[in-house]
């Protein structure tokens, strides 16, 4: 009896010092937060593991979510997964079917992204006339030649002909009609008058009528003499030509960039549906772009986005620095805080930890005892 009741002592101290010490140990790896001291000499120990490698804990766990858990190969290959895709274009989906559904208009909206009032007329004729303005100061020494689209002086350059050859035919067909003939009679009389007696002596004695009549073929035959046409065409190129050599900045004094601007707008909003929209409910006209958004714009714009990530996810990750990002979180963790959070998650291991300990010890303890029974013999 006496050497059972020896083995179950040793049996229960060993189990005790085997449970206290691995729970001491765990205590340790948060306590004490701070350092004790006894006068200037420091307790062993002291503080708590944790707290007293927190700065090192805080750099490693950042480093281990950079470049084991959250890393810009795993995000890819999720990103790169069609699913993916069709979730984003579902999503993006119903957020635009929702918006188009609004009461609201764009014009609210952009009041409510900007915390200010949006006067969309004040801001086109803003935009256009600064847009006019810089045009103007940057290309004011340039010659027109080089500023207009070289189609457009192309063009210009085939229509010049074009434009001596249309001009010499009409006004041989006016002159040659009724109305030429009215206008030949007030040209006459307006160069009669105050022209002194002599031609008015004359123009009574010939008579207007048949002056108009000597003088109207004449007309019309200048019109139709082919070295008119080239005469005029000559003109209306050297003309165009000296157009195309004057620098920009010439005309701008007859370009009132202010009246222009407010012109353009005014045309905008006159002509433009929806620029006329801007300010009605977005329901009352936006569904009707609800399928071509949803059946061909969302899913562009989502596979775009799909390869701008793929494309630069590595540098977001780099710019975002998740390491620092975890690390300073960590560092700004309280050390009770943090100690709960551990618990929380690993208190079944702590607490299977003493439990081993004191069975580890209860056997030690069983194995001291039969050694002392056996050299007690």
């Amino acid at each position: 009896m006496g050497a059972l009741m020896l083995i179950a002592v040793m049996i229960g101290i060993g189990a005790i010092i085997g449970g206290v010490t691995n729970s001491l140990a765990i205590k340790m790896l948060f306590r004490p937060y701070k350092a004790v001291y006894i006068g200037k000499w420091r307790l062993p120990f002291t503080p708590g593991l944790i707290p007293k490698r927190r700065g090192e804990l805080a750099e490693q766990m950042g480093k281990m979510v950079v470049n084991h858990l959250l890393t810009p190969e795993r995000i890819l290959e999720k990103i790169r997964e069609n699913g993916f895709r069709d979730k984003m274009t579902s999503w993006m989906a119903e957020e635009i079917t929702s918006l188009l559904q609004s009461n609201s208009s764009v014009m609210e909206l952009a009041g409510h992204i900007s915390d200010q009032p949006l006067d969309l007329d004040e801001q086109m004729k803003t935009w256009i006339k600064k847009k006019a303005d810089g045009f103007l100061d940057e290309y004011h020494d340039i010659p027109l030649q080089h500023v207009l689209p070289s189609r457009l002086i192309q063009k210009g350059d085939e229509m010049v002909p074009v434009l001596a050859e249309k001009i010499t035919e009409k006004g041989a067909e006016f002159f040659r009609g009724t109305e030429g003939q009215r206008q030949l009679h007030l040209l006459l009389e307006k160069f009669l008058q105050g022209k002194g007696s002599m031609l008015n002596f004359l123009g009574s004695m010939f008579g207007n009528d048949k002056i108009i009549e000597k003088l109207q073929p004449e007309i019309v035959r200048f019109f139709e003499d082919p070295a008119s046409q080239t005469f005029l065409k000559n003109v209306l190129v050297d003309e165009w030509e000296k157009i195309k050599k004057t620098p920009t900045g010439f005309y701008r004094s007859s370009l009132p960039t202010e009246t222009l601007a407010e012109e353009a707008a005014a045309f905008l909003k006159r002509e433009v549906g929806i620029y006329r929209n801007l300010q009605a409910p977005l329901a009352d006209w936006a569904p009707f772009f609800e399928n071509t958004l949803k059946d061909r714009w969302i899913p562009g714009i989502v596979k775009i986005g799909q390869s701008v990530l793929i494309d630069r996810l590595p540098y977001i990750f780099e710019q975002f620095k998740l390491d620092d990002i975890v690390r300073g979180q960590v560092d700004t963790f309280s050390v009770d805080r943090l100690e709960a959070l551990v618990l929380t998650i690993s208190r079944r291991e702590f607490k299977m930890i003493t439990y081993l300990g004191a069975f580890l010890g209860g056997i030690i303890g069983l194995l001291q005892g039969i050694l002392v029974l056996l050299f007690s013999i």
